[in-house]
């Protein structure tokens, strides 16, 4: 055997070494792909399922909303109620309240004055 023919087999077994090598290299790139894209679709499952639930609780938080909204309205129209039903009260008690404390101090104020007049006898004499 001569140097070029050892040589040549050396090298031919250096590129079967890395032909096996590149070959269990690839079928290993080829099980993690494999492996990727399951993991992609199991993730594109469930991202599918949250964005369902999602669109579900948004839908429901905008009815919740809504009927806040309404809750809201109504508990305005009652204080607006509240509010003309006190000053209709307050009209209708304040009102006749003053004018019973004006009488009450009119008529104290025309006894004191009939009291701090000296008798007088019939026909303006004593």
């Amino acid at each position: 055997m001569t140097l070029s023919q050892v040589v040549d087999l050396v090298v031919t077994i250096v590129l079967l070494v890395l032909l096996a090598m590149a070959g269990v290299i690839l079928s290993r790139a080829m099980a993690v792909v494999s492996s990727l894209e399951q993991t992609l679709r199991r993730l594109q499952h469930e991202m599918t399922n949250l964005v369902e639930e999602v669109a579900e609780l948004v839908d429901d938080a905008g009815e919740d909303v809504s009927k806040f909204e309404t809750l809201l309205d109504a508990a305005n129209a009652v204080t607006s109620s509240m509010g003309s039903a006190s000053k209709l009260a307050y009209s209708a008690v304040a009102s006749p309240v003053v004018k019973a404390k004006a009488l009450r101090a009119g008529i104290s104020r025309l006894v004191l004055v009939f009291k701090s007049q000296p008798e007088r006898g019939k026909g303006g004499r004593k």
